[in-house]
């Protein structure tokens, strides 16, 4: 009854001027996770943070009448005795019981902060790979990878935040070790559910697919378009000579155009979008042999015609289902 006086008291601002009981119930569960004295500033910050545009903690703390002076919400971030980890364990717990799926998917990513100062932290040169015109092709900032919870609400996804972490150094390494680390932080709360885990080209790597699949977790993510990709071998024969064969054979463009090709329609950039696929189980050669699910997809342009195809990889075998799109 106190933490809803407090959550009604937070918010003074025209229109916001009830607590729904769920979201009530939320912030309560969350609160679980923090030392006593800690409660009130983050129901003020989290409360601030929902109704400001940007989420910034200056914003939130113009939005909603708090309690102490600015520079008290900054250093109870900056050097308050509370678990930035347990409280996102306990975020995972509230998703768990809140939302039921049957397959749980997880998303890793990484983005690139900007910044001018070479004395912030891991402020390093990165690559700018997302090749936007108005960035040089190198610039200094921080690199962030994140992991998020996805969910379909409706018709839409939605990506839930769970943690994130600062890459000290550069390059792929940095990176992948980062993705490792967040994983290890949440999975003994997903013992026994079925994961999945989508990654770009950038974490499709035999070192964290084999991480993943030794915790049980499957990984979807795109790998490059020549990858080596076989049949498996054929079974040896009754009296047959040699060492038998470990694969089968390659997967050339000629023998991938006579695969059977799929028309649909899928959410994707947040509109419908019509894609054609080739779908076949074979033989990951960077995976030592293992049997992956491979798709080469192509999506069509709004000039009609269709772009050059990407290829997909899933360590999950079974068929797709077209309901939804990974």
């Amino acid at each position: 009854r106190n933490q809803h006086e407090l959550l009604e008291a937070a918010v003074d601002v025209k229109g916001y001027s009830r607590i729904p009981r769920e979201l009530c119930y939320w912030i309560t569960f969350l609160t679980e996770a923090l030392p006593l004295r800690s409660v009130g500033t983050f129901i003020e910050l989290l409360i601030g943070a929902m109704l400001s545009p940007a989420g910034f903690v200056t914003e939130a703390y113009l939005v909603v009448t708090m309690r102490n002076h600015w520079t008290s919400y900054y250093k109870w971030l900056q050097e308050g005795r509370w678990s930035w980890l347990a409280l996102s364990r306990q975020f995972v717990r509230l998703i768990m019981k809140v939302v039921k799926q049957d397959v749980i998917h997880l998303v890793i990513d990484d983005t690139l902060t900007l910044r001018a100062s070479k004395k912030a932290p891991g402020s390093q040169i990165h690559h700018q790979h997302g090749n936007k015109p108005n960035l040089a092709r190198y610039v200094r900032g921080q690199c962030w990878v994140s992991l998020a919870w996805v969910i379909k609400r409706r018709k839409q996804f939605v990506s839930l935040p769970v943690l994130t972490r600062l890459v000290p150094g550069m390059g792929n390494t940095g990176k992948l070790i980062a993705a490792q680390t967040l994983i290890r932080a949440i999975y003994r709360l997903l013992d026994g559910r079925k994961v999945r885990v989508l990654v770009d080209s950038w974490y499709m790597r035999r070192v964290f697919i084999e991480s993943m699949l030794a915790r049980g977790f499957d990984v979807i993510g795109q790998v490059r378009i020549d990858t080596w990709l076989c049949d498996e071998p054929p079974k040896r024969q009754k009296g047959q000579r040699g060492r038998p064969r470990k694969y089968g054979r390659k997967y050339t463009p000629k023998r991938i155009a006579h695969l059977k090709r799929t028309v649909v329609t899928l959410p994707l950039y947040g509109k419908e979008q019509e894609v054609r696929y080739r779908s076949k189980v074979l033989m990951a050669r960077f995976l030592k042999g293992r049997l992956v699910r491979v798709v080469w997809c192509e999506l069509k342009s709004e000039a009609g015609h269709w772009k050059k195809a990407h290829l997909l990889l899933s360590t999950c075998q079974v068929p797709i289902d077209h309901r939804f799109s990974f």
